[in-house]
């Protein structure tokens, strides 16, 4: 699949690339952790008396195939980091399921999470793809290496600032609650070439799959919160 196929593929499906896929590509050679805020990203951002927030399996098969695509584009996973506003117990738990690296809970400064977790890693923040959709998330789309933010009818206004700052290489064509996790996850598999091999490999449970799987299966998340771990 050429990228201009990418391209139109996405597009059809009402995505909008502010940086090309050609130019996606050559960024996404450089990102070795994949980082994502949750309320309004994983889900519409509805809240209740609890104060929690869910997420979807068809978002947690993007992100694992993600994950996947990487592995075999690199021969080593990468990080995968939550940072939240808000101490969501599904966050927390879904994480800790999926083995991300770490999760980030009631961040008031999202820089500043972000800055610990490269200083704890050795990594910088050229090398982070950040999944965002909201006003609190702008610290971090600055800085990040490639930012994908979701795009909602409902904030237009939000959107042109976006784009007249720089601040979002693609938006997505889906909300939150529409599985916008998942079309970004597809998208950057389609810009590793991977997004075909995935598949086969997850569906036969290969060899390289249950290497990858037993690998991430060891990683253990560690939870930080704000002013009191960084």
């Amino acid at each position: 699949m050429d990228l201009t196929h990418i391209e139109d593929l996405f597009v059809n499906a009402g995505g909008q690339f502010i940086t090309s896929a050609f130019d996606l590509r050559d960024k996404l050679s450089n990102i070795k952790a994949y980082v994502f805020d949750w309320d309004g990203v994983f889900n519409s951002g509805r809240k209740g008396l609890e104060n929690t927030s869910d997420f979807s399996e068809v978002d947690s098969m993007g992100v694992n195939m993600l994950r996947f695509g990487h592995f075999l584009q690199n021969s080593q996973s990468p990080y995968t980091v939550i940072i939240t506003g808000e101490a969501n117990p599904a966050a927390l738990k879904w994480a800790e399921r999926e083995h991300f690296n770490a999760v980030y809970t009631r961040t008031k400064e999202k820089d500043r999470a972000l800055l610990h977790f490269c200083e704890e890693n050795g990594i910088t923040p050229s090398e982070l793809c950040y999944c965002y959709d909201d006003i609190l998330d702008i610290p971090v789309a600055r800085i990040a290496g490639i930012s994908l933010a979701v795009k909602k009818n409902s904030n237009p206004v939000f959107i042109e600032y976006l784009k007249h700052r720089d601040l979002a290489d693609y938006f997505s064509g889906s909300a939150g609650h529409e599985h916008a996790v998942r079309e970004f996850c597809e998208l950057l598999l389609c810009l590793m070439g991977k997004q075909f091999e995935v598949i086969d490999k997850r569906a036969d449970f290969d060899a390289d799959y249950q290497n990858y799987f037993e690998k991430r299966q060891k990683t253990e998340t560690k939870i930080l919160e704000y002013g009191r771990d960084y």
